[in-house]
């Protein structure tokens, strides 16, 4: 049995030596183990951090595009195997042998669009030209021939996002809402577009010369007509993880795909759809300018750990080595 008073005597020790910004919570099933907010939401307001405040996940946001692309897989609207171009013809300059699986797994062999050097430069340039994010990603450079290799790349999530558009005729914002955030009751939870008002959203900070500063948004928030990636809370994402077990959305042998090895990303770590995998835990995380989102799931005690912060100075992996053996004994 793990102990409430264990786990908030350690978390209190690690607030104290990191100085965390943001919010944590730990559940076993449906009950919560740990919760706290920790810090500003906005610095330079004076505004606290608390279990409600909305926080940037990054790609974190690869687990719902995964999710929603299984609820498409399953209705008959896509099949995993089937070629981009089948659906989005702009995707015929990809590679001819990628598949919709090779995009949900990373082993497309696409760069990752996050890598193309001076990025933002260059997506200031492509909006200032008046220029089309869907050209730009089909153009990326190809690695490694498709399902030969694993490398990171948010260009095939990015890319999936757009096929979901088209397939559904609905934007990203209403696909996420209609197809999992709806049905989980995930009312706080949205497409994030840093520069439109959100209330209760965390402002984002970095540490330039050991001060907090404002930081910078991601370098591909300027195209807000594009799929992005999504805000969200604590008790939000939650919910979300009680549908891992649960499995409400889709049925269990489709959500088995989800959790199925299909990339080998180092010795010990695997890729399946939108998700790390170990023999202990599952995880996934976020990063972008001055925020880090982390979330990781220990399948056989039914624990999972939640990290938002709105200031990317703290390492998770400090966090959940700290944890973990509170957790798994």
């Amino acid at each position: 049995m793990i102990s409430k008073k264990e786990l908030a005597l350690v978390f209190e020790q690690l607030g104290k030596e990191h100085s965390f910004n943001g919010a944590i919570l730990v559940s076993q099933g449906r009950e919560v183990l740990f919760e706290k907010a920790y810090g500003f939401a906005s610095r330079q307001l004076n505004v606290p951090n608390v279990l409600e405040t909305k926080f940037h996940i990054a790609s974190v946001t690869k687990m719902f595009i995964a999710m929603a692309a299984l609820i498409l897989y399953e209705q008959g609207l896509i099949e995993l195997h089937e070629k981009p171009a089948a659906y989005v013809p702009a995707m015929a300059a990809l590679d001819k042998d990628i598949t919709l699986h090779h995009l949900l797994s990373h082993t497309s062999g696409l760069q990752d669009i996050y890598d193309v050097p001076n990025l933002r430069f260059e997506m200031n340039k492509l909006k200032n030209e008046q220029g089309n994010l869907l050209s730009y990603l089909v153009k990326q450079p190809q690695l490694f021939r498709p399902g030969e290799g694993w490398s990171y790349s948010s260009t095939g999530f990015i890319l999936m996002g757009y096929l979901m558009e088209k397939v559904t005729g609905a934007s990203f914002a209403e696909l996420m809402k209609r197809s999992v955030l709806t049905p989980l009751s995930m009312t706080n939870t949205g497409h994030d577009l840093p520069r439109r008002i959100n209330p209760g959203r965390a402002y984002g900070h970095a540490v330039e010369n050991g001060q907090l500063v404002n930081a910078d948004n991601d370098r591909l928030s300027m195209f807000e007509e594009a799929p992005g990636e999504l805000y969200s809370t604590v008790y939000d994402l939650k919910k979300w993880c009680d549908a891992m077990f649960d499995c409400p959305l889709v049925s269990s042998q489709t959500l088995k795909l989800m959790f199925t090895p299909y990339g080998q990303v180092d010795p010990s770590l695997q890729y399946g759809y939108g998700w790390f995998l170990t023999p202990r835990f599952r995880v996934h995380g976020g990063g972008t300018p001055g925020f880090i989102s982390r979330i990781r799931q220990y399948p056989e005690q039914h624990v999972s750990i939640i990290l938002l912060f709105n200031s990317d100075h703290v390492n998770p992996e400090t966090i959940f080595s700290t944890v973990e053996p509170h957790i798994v004994g």
